[in-house]
């Protein structure tokens, strides 16, 4: 009826109902066949897999959708023989050739891994032709078999195994013995009672009580030549025997033994210990420490034992430490440092605190954490420390104050400390030079020109002491500057003599060396002074009456006369002398400055422009109006400026430009000035920039020295004298160079206090009529003669003398006649007699009055610069011009008439 009805549903329902009611059926057909534990795979008659279970797919190692199509044999290759004919044949093609099924109760497949399962088989022939082939229905067996071996070998273990095992009955006669038991008999053998010599020798009496209680006794251990075994007996009552266990523990006995002797020797390692050992459990709480704990803090161990280890800390620290073991405990992550040691605060049973080191570890017992503390009383090492910190202030302090750089490397050659005269000098901050390589912060370099850039510095290892280097070296700043130094270099030594460093201790020269050279360079001067002061005397009254006579000459010419033009040559050659001879006196001895408040612009302009004259070099003044005043001899700077320029002309023979600027320059920290022979101050400073080829590096030092020149034809004067005429000023010359690019001269001049005023100079027409008497005292009789002739055209009563002496006793008649001397002229030096400054003394003693003009050939006297201070009213520098004493003369008679008339 059902079947009816099913078949009545069918043919009610449309084509989709039935595709719906085919797909519902096939999955839960799916369903089922994946949800038994038993392969099922549907083969063609090629045996090739058309469906298949997912339990087949599992014992197959495969999925589903990979073995469609494929062979069955491609996935497991069946390992079948047939009891019959002996021939290895496959079920499933036997069964697709016979038409006929076959079981096999074990059937070894080989997956394609090469591992091989044992399976339940069975095939059986699909006769329907839509579905021809074979149904394999197949379970896997593995389990099955594992579970037998493990039963069949629990049935042998007495046979298998390596311990002893015996069945003795109730007499204690052995019933049973394992093979491992019999080699024990046969090592050891038997008692004279006839029981074995591993067996415990209460034997019959442990199997009557073991029997009669049904209780095993265990923990019976035998000693035969110093093997120990382990003996438990078994009652087996349906056998009414009893079974022995034994298990030879010789091994663990030894390590038991060696374990006692090793807590032995911890224990006494513990006990000897100087630092204090605690251990903890999982609260902290104490539950051992030792002697050296005891001794640190003060209690006795019934005191502490079953304490939290916090207690033995000051206050502050036991919730820190309480939390810190809290995280450790739980496996949270701490800031607690474990087996680092902790530098704290620990407490004494006397309440006295004290530092207190400790060093932490943790391990495992179980589920719990238990802790191990070792602790120092470091109140000693503290002391050391705070005494070390002191010494270490103090050696810093000492090394910071010292007047020498020092550098300290370590074993690597790099740079551990620099002191403050060290950062000075180099240019490096100890935080930019620490670690870093010593060649690279503390950069030498030789003098000699073949190493002027190839660091030498060889540091020894193996020096005892400091050892000095033979000469001055160059060292190179962080910014590229030179400075000299002498230095001292040595190995730094630990207590054991191992080298851990290098210290090199060195002094900057550079400003010492300047000096020396400045005073080489005035010494050099000097030592010409004497010979070139008194060559210049003599030239200057050889020139004086030249001059003189010259000038008398022309005027006794008649006009137009021939001979006019040659005297006026010779009057200008006498002139170039002249200046050739201050020249030289200027620069042997400097020339002591006759000062006057000038206003610099003004000659600097002119001067650099008269000696420019002719030459295709452009020039740029940079002069601002506010300079500050200068009290300076104007001649002589303009002797400087025109050198310095003439040296830029000579620089730049073909073209260039040269830039003159000029600046107020405050300098008031003592170490920025140019120069240790400066004292701080306002100056003005003056520099002169070319464009020249440049002065190489190594001529540099000598180019302010007498006579040394680079150029053909030079005379190596003039820079020497402008250094000289500076210096003389209380100035400084210096001079930098970059070859190819040009030469910087910079002359610093120290500022005056007043502001010179600008004064219109007349010159003052030549007397024709005056009339006064004039005195000349000269040891030169071509000067007096000369001086009488000239002074006499002019009108003058001029009467001359050799010495003071004659001059003061001249005087002295000349008042007590009337006929009084209104002027003299004195020459400053006669040698062997009175000169000038002690004959006006005695003169001013007999006339009050008297006007006086000093007159020498030796320009650089200081009373020359200082002549009013010594009774003298004018000046006159050998040679000079008759022209320059007529104005001399005429301006004292004006001051007379003045004087008279008032």
């Amino acid at each position: 009826v059902d079947q009816q009805h099913f078949f009545q549903e069918l043919k009610q329902m449309d084509i989709p109902g039935l595709e719906k009611a085919l797909r519902s059926s096939q999955a839960f057909v799916h369903t089922l066949m994946d949800s038994i534990h038993i392969g099922i795979c549907h083969v063609n008659s090629q045996g090739q897999i058309l469906s298949l279970n997912l339990e087949g797919a599992r014992i197959l190692h495969r999925t589903e959708t990979s073995c469609l199509g494929q062979s069955f044999h491609g996935h497991a290759e069946c390992l079948h023989i047939d009891l019959v004919t002996q021939e290895n044949l496959c079920p499933i093609t036997r069964t697709i050739t016979t038409g006929k099924s076959l079981w096999t109760p074990q059937l070894l497949i080989r997956r394609p891994s090469g591992e091989t399962r044992w399976v339940e088989f069975q095939s059986t022939p699909l006769t329907d032709p839509r579905h021809s082939g074979a149904l394999i229905i197949f379970r896997d067996l593995s389990q099955e078999l594992q579970q037998h071996e493990t039963h069949e070998h629990l049935a042998s273990m007495p046979e298998e195994s390596p311990n002893p095992i015996v069945e003795v009955d109730a007499q204690g006669h052995l019933a049973y013995a394992n093979p491992a038991m019999i080699r024990l008999l046969d090592t050891y053998g038997f008692r004279e009672n006839g029981l074995p010599m591993v067996l415990p020798a209460t034997l019959t009496q442990l199997t009557l009580e073991c029997l009669k209680t049904i209780t095993p006794i265990r923990g019976l251990t035998v000693l035969v030549e110093h093997h120990h075994f382990d003996w438990t007996f078994s009652p087996l009552q349906e056998k009414g025997l009893v079974r022995g266990y034994g298990l030879d523990i010789t091994h663990h006995v030894r390590v038991r033994q060696t374990l006692t002797e090793l807590h032995s020797q911890f224990s006494s390692l513990v006990d000897s210990a100087h630092e204090g050992i605690i251990s903890a459990d999982l609260h902290g709480t104490i539950v051992f420490w030792n002697p050296a704990a005891q001794s640190i803090f003060g209690y006795q161990p019934d005191e502490v034992l079953g304490h939290s280890i916090v207690t033995l800390l000051e206050e502050g620290y036991r919730d820190m430490y309480r939390k810190g073991l809290g995280d450790i405990s739980y496996g949270r992550s701490s800031t607690f440092p474990l087996q680092q040691p902790l530098e704290l605060t620990g407490l004494r049973k006397s309440g006295e605190s004290f530092p207190l080191e400790i060093s932490s570890t943790s391990w495992k017992v179980g589920m719990d954490t238990h802790y191990g503390f070792i602790l120092r009383d470091i109140s000693d090492r503290k002391r050391l420390e705070q005494a070390l910190i002191a010494e270490k202030d103090h050696l810093v302090t000492t090394l910071q104050s010292v007047a020498e750089g020092i550098v300290t490397t370590d074993r690597e050659g790099r740079i551990s400390f620099l002191n403050p005269l060290a950062e000075q000098i180099t240019e490096w901050t100890t935080h930019e030079a620490l670690h870093r390589p010593v060649q690279e912060i503390f950069r030498l370099t030789s003098d000699s020109p073949k190493n002027d850039v190839e660091p030498f510095l060889q540091f020894s290892s193996r020096t005892l002491v400091l050892s000095e280097l033979d000469a001055p070296h160059q060292l190179l700043t962080k910014h590229g500057r030179q400075r000299k130094i002498t230095l001292r270099e040595g190995p730094i030594r630990d207590h054991s003599g191992l080298l851990v460093g290098t210290v090199i201790v060195f002094r900057d020269i550079t400003d010492q060396t300047r000096q020396q050279e400045e005073q080489q360079r005035i010494s050099k001067l000097n030592s010409l002074g004497v010979l070139a002061g008194g060559l210049a005397h003599d030239f200057n009254n050889i020139l004086t009456t030249i001059l003189g006579n010259v000038f008398v000459a022309k005027l006794r010419m008649v006009s137009n006369d021939p001979l006019t033009q040659n005297l006026e040559q010779a009057e200008q050659a006498c002139l170039r002398a002249k200046e050739l001879t201050q020249q030289l006196l200027t620069f042997a001895k400097g020339g002591a400055p006759i000062k006057a408040s000038i206003a610099l612009g003004d000659l600097l302009r002119k001067s650099t422009i008269f000696a420019l004259s002719g030459s295709s070099i452009s020039c740029h003044f940079d002069i601002p109006d506010n300079l500050w005043p200068l009290d300076a001899d104007p001649g002589q700077l303009r002797q400087v400026f025109q050198n310095i320029t003439l040296n830029a002309r000579q620089a730049m023979p073909h073209s260039g430009h040269l830039s003159v600027k000029v600046e107020n320059v405050g300098l008031k920290d003592p170490s920025a000035l140019p120069s240790s022979s400066l004292i701080h101050g306002n100056y003005v400073q003056v520099s002169f920039e070319d464009q020249g080829n440049g002065i190489e590096a190594r001529q540099l030092p000598n180019i302010f020295d007498p006579y040394y020149t680079t150029k053909p034809g030079a005379s190596g004067l003039g820079l020497a004298t402008a250094h000289s005429i500076i210096q003389q000023h209380h100035g400084h010359i210096s001079v930098t160079s970059k070859v190819g690019v040009g030469t910087t001269f910079t002359v610093s001049l120290p500022s005056a206090h007043v502001t010179p005023e600008g004064k219109a100079q007349n010159i003052p027409a030549i007397p024709q009529n005056c009339r006064g008497r004039v005195l000349v005292m000269d040891d030169e009789h071509s000067i007096r003669r000369m001086v009488e002739d000239a002074l006499t055209q002019f009108g003058y009563d001029v009467v001359s003398v050799p010495d003071g002496q004659t001059a003061i006793d001249l005087v002295s008649k000349a008042l007590a006649e009337g006929k009084k001397f209104e002027v003299v002229i004195l020459d400053l030096t006669i040698p062997g007699a009175m000169g000038g400054v002690k004959a006006i003394q005695h003169l001013r003693n007999l006339d009050p009055h008297i006007k006086a003009i000093v007159t020498s050939g030796y320009s650089d006297d200081p009373i020359m610069c200082n002549y009013q201070e010594h009774g003298f009213q004018g000046i006159l520098v050998k040679p000079y011009k008759i022209v320059d004493l007529a104005k001399i003369l005429e301006s004292m008679f004006s001051r007379i008439k003045h004087e008279t008339t008032h």
